[in-house]
């Protein structure tokens, strides 16, 4: 039988775990794009940002990636991330990534397909 101080440090253990697993699940849930900062030619690489806008042009490359032209911003989704994305040309989309610039031109490269969202 446990004695009552481990019943007290078990019954805490538990309460802490059980915040952290709600935590977890409340920052899961409000996704990536809640913690960007809004889209701005002026935005700096390595910059967090939320880019919404209406696909203009999106390309497939070699190896599964893609390329979207959101509101004249490049937006990068590498393979991995790809897969779960379809996109087309005309489409609302709410897209979450960091700034890059790549051959002197800024744009946005997503991490995951979560990031990318039909409006």
């Amino acid at each position: 039988m446990l004695a009552s101080p481990e019943i007290k440090a078990f019954i805490i253990l538990f309460g802490i775990s059980a915040l952290l697993l709600g935590l977890h699940a409340a920052l899961a849930a409000a996704g990536s794009a809640a913690f960007a900062a809004p889209w701005t030619p002026d935005a700096g690489d390595g910059s967090f940002v939320l880019l919404t806008g209406t696909v203009g042009d999106v390309r497939e490359l070699a190896g599964g990636h893609l390329i979207a032209e959101v509101n004249g911003t490049q937006v990068f989704i590498p393979a991995s991330a790809a897969q779960g994305v379809a996109l087309a040309k005309g489409d609302r989309v709410q897209v979450a990534g960091t700034v890059q610039t790549y051959q002197g031109r800024k744009e946005v490269v997503v991490k995951a397909a979560a990031d990318v969202v039909l409006i």
